[in-house]
């Protein structure tokens, strides 16, 4: 299992707010309230980015297994190129995780700037950022990823070699809206990854349940568990009763687990859209019409849940 990195802190996260409302063009350090506001919002939705890719991804490595799995149960064989194929969407699908963690250390940088190496490290910090935003490339058969989000990596790296921490605080502007833009762009290959996933667990599943090489016990235990009871395997062929069963639960949870996969893709995609028109907001009119929280991400918390 890959380790999860942690996005950013609650306290780094209001500090880079405030700073770039402090350094963006015509605007007054007495929108620190929206400021405030506007990092609770962005650390609660980069948070949840970053668990949506972590979920992604092993999904990714999940299917990885099957693939042996069905080779090992069944004799298909595994597809080479197939494997080879979902090695790089996992790849790239770090390579995005890889830039939140990057983003997640310029906020810390930011948040040492009364420092006497601040500079410096917020240097290395933003340049880190744009180097690996300039990475992000297209997953197979998906949009390419947005011009603007390499961009956005060049202007951040730029500014950083030139020691310009205005500008600096002034692109995060750009480069929230690439994130965004290429999460609604790739937003279909992320429900494909998936559907892939589920369809390929749920042929398997069939198949084991058709070779009666599936305990049918789980399926007994919302009759059993109220009274501290446990099903016993049956020795020789699984009832037909319960086979027919178990072919229902493995369609439905499929389709529900896909449905629940496509809820949390349109919440986290609507989210980021909405993020990314305040960041703009506050950045460039130096203030946000309404600082309440916009959406909910529970959807997105139900399903990273199902996975990690």
């Amino acid at each position: 299992m890959r380790r999860q990195r942690p996005f950013m802190t609650w306290r780094s996260m209001v500090r880079m707010m405030l700073l770039l409302v402090c350094l963006g063009p015509a605007v007054s350090c007495k929108t620190s309230e929206d400021a405030h506001a506007l990092a609770t919002q962005m650390a609660t939705t980069a948070t949840h980015l970053s668990a949506y890719y972590n979920a992604l991804a092993q999904i990714i490595e999940n299917q990885a297994r099957l693939e042996r799995l069905q080779k090992a149960t069944l004799g298909v064989p595994v597809d080479a190129q197939d494997l080879a194929q979902l090695q790089n969407v996992e790849y790239e699908i770090e390579k995005r995780a890889v830039a939140a963690h990057s983003l997640a250390e310029l906020a810390e940088a930011f948040n040492e700037l009364n420092t006497s190496k601040a500079p410096a490290d917020v240097s290395t910090a933003a340049t880190n950022l744009g180097t690996e935003l300039s990475k992000i490339q297209q997953l197979p058969n998906a949009s390419a990823a947005p011009g603007v989000l390499e961009n956005a990596g060049k202007t951040l790296t730029q500014y950083a070699q030139e020691r310009d921490e205005r500008n600096m605080a002034k692109s995060m502007d750009p480069t929230i809206a690439a994130l965004s833009q290429m999460f609604s762009q790739e937003r279909p290959a992320y429900d494909s990854i998936n559907r892939t996933y589920i369809g390929l667990a749920q042929s398997l599943a069939l198949d084991l349940v058709n070779h009666n090489q599936v305990d049918p016990g789980s399926l007994m235990q919302p009759a059993l568990e109220p009274f501290g009871l446990s099903s016993r395997t049956p020795s020789a062929q699984v009832p037909s009763g319960l086979q027919d069963y178990a072919r229902e639960e493995i369609k439905t949870r499929g389709q529900a687990e896909i449905t629940a996969h496509e809820k949390a893709s349109e919440t986290m995609d609507h989210g980021l859209i909405e993020l990314s028109k305040r960041v703009h907001q506050l950045s460039t009119e130096g203030k946000m019409p309404e600082r309440g929280t916009p959406f909910t991400l529970s959807d997105v918390e139900s399903w990273i849940k199902q996975i990690l």
